[in-house]
């Protein structure tokens, strides 16, 4: 947590379901004074004035003219409309944190990494699952990925269908993995069907990176269960996380390795022929992941305030939701291509 005697105004733009958390934590936040929410229905705007005890406003251009020195927002506005209130955020002078996904197309999302880099603003995306407990154990450990599988799946909500389950949910995953890998995607195979919206609700995709490490990549939101988990493999590890539940497990090589060296001897020269007698526990170390519980959104405001104050570099940069946006257009680029048609699901 960011300790400082500095207080910054911010103003929340769009209070649906993810602003109403952003409004929240920026009222408990120390270093944070929630002082407006901004939103095109005059009710909702209200409501959530009146609950956080800050003003209301109904666009971005008022909440400017009322001169209350907004110095950071959290942009919380369907997909499209993101790039239209950057460019009203910026400019004036304000730090600004985008929900998830940065922008609807990779020239969107470029304006807007333009328009901050311009204007010497803080920009960060709201890719929360960077902040979830579970993924932020893993970061202690010396991962190099060489195969990741991930599943996000999960009830219709009719939230957010003016994109596809690629720039809904399965973003959250293409961060993480660009993340993790931190190389280049060299190949991307997908399919997807649209079943209820216009666009794909159900979408696979097998990435290639330049590093030879490959990511399959599972989101649909016509399951009937919620599901998010993430499989790794490394050279020295094996990892598994299941984000809901915020916990996972690592099995490691490294620590036995001698003694693995000694049972690969045996069995290639025939002297261990029932591989049911060796003891799997002891050959590998299984550790579960040190979780520390913290509420995501809260975690991703309380780094935003400390890049604001630092003037550093934000834990999920601006470029960093560039690549996911690009990744993502490749994705749904091989989906068109691969187009099944009117496919009925069995």
């Amino acid at each position: 947590m960011t300790t400082t005697t500095e207080t910054i105004p911010a103003a929340v733009v769009g209070v649906g379901r993810m602003g109403q958390h952003h409004a929240r934590n920026y009222a408990a936040i120390p270093g944070f004074q929630l002082v407006a929410v901004v939103d095109q229905n005059p009710e909702a705007a209200k409501t959530a004035a009146e609950k956080f005890h800050c003003r209301a406003f109904s666009c971005v251009e008022e909440l400017l003219a009322a001169s209350l020195g907004v110095k950071a927002a959290s942009v919380a506005v369907p997909t499209i409309f993101h790039r239209a209130a950057a460019e009203k955020l910026l400019p004036a002078g304000v730090d600004v944190l985008i929900e998830k996904p940065l922008a609807p197309s990779v020239a969107d999302a470029q304006a807007i990494v333009d328009l901050a880099r311009l204007h010497h603003r803080i920009l960060t995306v709201g890719h929360t699952e960077r902040f979830n407990p579970a993924y932020r154990a893993l970061k202690k450990y010396d991962l190099r990925p060489k195969f990741i599988e991930v599943q996000r799946i999960s009830p219709m909500t009719f939230r957010s269908i003016d994109v596809g389950v690629v720039l809904d949910m399965m973003i959250h995953d293409l961060d993480l993995v660009n993340n993790l890998v931190r190389s280049p995607v060299v190949d991307v195979r997908a399919v997807g069907v649209a079943v209820v919206s216009g666009k794909e609700d159900i979408a696979n995709a097998r990435l290639t990176f330049a590093n030879g490490c490959v990511a399959n990549l599972t989101a649909s939101r016509l399951a009937l269960r919620t599901e998010r988990k993430m499989r790794l493999f490394s050279p020295n590890a094996y990892l598994t996380i299941d984000y809901q539940k915020k916990a996972g497990a690592v099995i490691t090589k490294t620590a036995n390795e001698k003694e693995l060296q000694r049972v690969r001897q045996e069995i290639k020269e025939g002297r261990i022929t029932d591989l049911m007698q060796l003891n799997y526990p002891e050959l590998v170390k299984y550790e579960d992941l040190q979780i520390v519980d913290t509420e995501p959104v809260r975690a991703e405001l309380e780094s935003f305030l400390q890049a604001i104050l630092t003037r550093g570099v934000p834990e999920v940069t601006g470029e960093d939701g560039l690549v996911a946006v690009d990744i993502a257009a490749k994705i749904s680029a091989s989906i068109t291509e691969n187009h099944w048609g009117d496919v009925a699901l069995p």
